[in-house]
């Protein structure tokens, strides 16, 4: 019983402990909130996690609904470039200038094509993240605007050659 009662005490003495430590972190200004001042490995960790979660359980349960036609990719450039390209890399530079100044850094969707299924893309694009700089872009693209931006980031690195050459036409100053 003299046991227990030491548990239990250890127990309410340590989430005493953990919510002392939170409130004086957030009310103190020992939080550095600053961009410029990169995650933990645990911060990056859970976030990314719980992104990744989210984004599976609400993502649409079905296939792009936009055929990787040269017309369709050559669109999708065009929105990729005007809403996309300054933040994530575009016909002008791969890798944007822009990558490092957010926090956790800006995936380069040109130079590193991503592996998840078009459904989780469409997903984060049409949701955005919060607390990633990534705005919600429903509202301001279409569904299938934002599944031909899909379509076009997805097949970005085998584009067909009229295709590649009319997107970095649009790039250009």
């Amino acid at each position: 019983m003299r046991r227990m009662k030491g548990f239990v005490a250890g127990i309410i003495f340590t989430v005493f402990a953990i919510a002392v430590c939170v409130f004086a972190v957030s009310h103190l200004g020992l939080y550095p909130i600053g961009a410029d001042n990169p995650p933990s490995g645990l911060e990056r960790s859970l976030a990314m996690r719980a992104l990744d979660v989210y984004a599976d359980k609400h993502k649409p349960e079905m296939e792009n609904p936009v055929e990787a036609t040269a017309a369709n990719l050559t669109g999708g450039a065009r929105l990729y470039e005007q809403h996309c390209a300054l933040c994530h890399g575009g016909a002008r530079s791969r890798i944007s200038p822009l990558r490092d100044r957010f926090n956790p850094p800006v995936p380069q969707l040109i130079a590193q094509v991503p592996e998840d299924e078009d459904a989780w893309v469409f997903w984060v694009t049409k949701h955005g993240a919060r607390m990633t700089g990534m705005p919600s872009w429903d509202g301001i693209l279409s569904d299938e605007q934002i599944w031909t931006v899909v379509a076009f980031i997805k097949h970005s690195d085998k584009l067909p050659p009229e295709v590649d050459a009319a997107w970095k036409r649009m790039a250009t100053p």
